[in-house]
């Protein structure tokens, strides 16, 4: 390269640079793509987003009508009167009826969502046959005598043959009247 003159040595220089600016413009042009890329995808899903928005809140009304026939079907109780006897006594009908042995349930305190009620019944120990369990607790989750949701269940082979024993959390929901 030093045997080349002044003038080919600038001519060289601003190839380089100009060769330089190039590879820089065309990095940018592909870090550019993948940004745009993103950003499309993500007002893809920012667009999904506002339709269903936009759509639950168009349907509103029915699903406050939903929740006002659903409230309408829930059991209420005078104000200050205590809720666990006629929830634990519901429950043990239904475990008779369906031949499931409760022997020891212990009723939790009183909890407020909003303007519904709850009662966690605690089952620590009971036993029962598979079909009946089953039975059982599609009755607690139809039944019109109360709003019940069983919200833990753990059981495991009993020492009777074809029996099995366990617990599970029953959580009643109610209304107070004003």
């Amino acid at each position: 390269m030093n045997n080349k003159s002044l003038r080919e040595k600038a001519v060289l220089a601003v190839l380089g640079v100009v060769a330089l600016y190039a590879f820089a413009a065309v990095l940018w042009f592909m870090s550019q793509e993948e940004a745009w890329k993103r950003a499309s995808k993500a007002y893809d899903k920012a667009k999904k987003t506002y339709e269903f928005e936009r759509k639950l809140i168009g349907e509103r009304q029915k699903w406050n009508d939903a929740y006002e026939e659903e409230k309408s079907q829930m059991p209420t109780f005078a104000f200050g009167k205590a809720t666990d006897t006629t929830w634990l006594q519901k429950l043990d009908e239904l475990a008779e009826k369906h031949h499931i042995s409760i022997s020891q349930r212990q009723p939790g305190k009183e909890s407020q969502k909003d303007d519904v009620l709850e009662l966690v019944i605690e089952v620590k120990n009971w036993e029962g046959a598979l079909e009946s369990l089953v039975k059982f607790m599609h009755e607690l989750e139809n039944t019109t005598e109360g709003m019940f949701d069983i919200g833990y269940l753990s059981f495991k082979p009993s020492s009777k043959k074809g029996y099995l024993r366990g617990s599970f959390t029953l959580t009643c929901a109610y209304m107070r009247e004003d």
